[in-house]
């Protein structure tokens, strides 16, 4: 290109970057004024930022934490990371402020990410309390929420999966499927029974409509259903599994740190989505923070049984390191 041509090309360059950013025409205006086509004005704007003529800079705002969603994003090939701000220091917050923040960016993603037609699955525990507890009503059309956790604990506990999901449903206006069984029965015989019950198979046969499911990640050692004194699990089964090399679970799909599945005799009195049908669910949206949680996070990060993950900066920072 001869000298005059190159200096044209330039100054044509920056007219339609002048017109697209610092005046808001589109790319249809900026064609039929100049008379270009539009594919040209989407390449002289490429070309802008080839040639450093236009040079853009994303400020976040304070309590952002961007690049560190984007190396959460880029290390475990997340869909999206969410990284909220914790207000005191690590050493010294609560969990009950941590889980308050946690549950109001889960509420934010929720109430933002939501389409018609969606259906939801939903398991348990205090942290997807929190986000209820924040979630604005949002009626949406045609959405379904399941409860893909059986029963767990005291039915009157707001952290139970059973009001989860009612209360879910209620603030997005949808139907609703909930799951009429314990999460863990104590033997085989009462499995087999519920499962020829037609309201419970009939909650089990929505699991493979889910397309969006939110889950709490549980660490071994902050898991009520295995505490002393928790009737929850048989005893042998609750020594089983803290012989095993689990590191965590979800939904009582307890996992190692490669986030495989750790089998045990649970398999055979459980009521709820397994790990291989959760990986069957387009978008599954992990919601933990805390120290107490940082292997079961690596855990379910590294079997890739979390698409967006949902954590304080702390333990991002500390993911992104090791």
């Amino acid at each position: 290109m001869n000298p005059f041509g190159k200096a044209q090309n330039v100054r044509l360059i920056s007219k339609v970057s002048s017109l697209y950013y610092n005046y808001d025409l589109t790319q249809q205006e900026i064609a039929n004024r100049l008379r270009l086509s539009r594919p040209k004005v989407s390449r002289l704007l490429k070309q802008a930022k080839e040639l450093n003529i236009v040079q853009v800079t994303v400020k976040a705002p304070e309590g952002a934490f961007l690049e560190l969603e984007n190396q959460l994003e880029t290390k475990f090939n997340l869909k999206e990371a969410i990284v909220t701000e914790v207000d005191l220091p690590e050493e010294n917050h609560s969990e009950s402020i941590l889980k308050r923040q946690l549950g109001q960016a889960a509420a934010d993603y929720l109430h933002r990410s939501i389409a018609d037609n969606d259906v939801i699955g939903v398991t348990w525990g205090t942290t997807l309390q929190a986000m209820i507890d924040r979630l604005q009503p949002k009626p949406v059309k045609g959405v379904h929420v399941v409860q893909a956790l059986g029963a767990v604990g005291p039915p009157e506990a707001k952290a139970h999966a059973t009001d989860i999901s009612r209360r879910l449903s209620q603030l997005l206006g949808s139907t609703l499927t909930l799951l009429h069984a314990p999460a863990v029965v104590h033997s085989s015989e009462v499995r087999e029974a519920l499962l020829s019950d037609p309201r419970v198979k009939k909650a089990l046969d929505q699991f493979h409509r889910i397309n969006v499911a939110y889950v709490g990640l549980g660490a071994m050692n902050t898991n009520p259903v295995l505490q002393s004194g928790s009737a929850e699990l048989p005893e042998g089964l609750k020594k089983e599994l803290m012989n095993s090399d689990a590191i965590g679970d979800i939904g009582l799909n307890f996992f190692n740190i490669d986030g495989e599945e750790v089998v045990t005799s649970l398999k055979d009195l459980f009521f709820g989505i397994t790990l291989d049908e959760l990986r069957e669910v387009d978008t599954v949206v992990g919601i933990a923070g805390g120290c107490d949680k940082l292997q079961t996070i690596r855990g379910a990060l590294n079997g890739r049984l979390v698409d967006v993950l949902i954590t304080d900066q702390h333990t991002a920072e500390k993911l992104c390191s090791e």
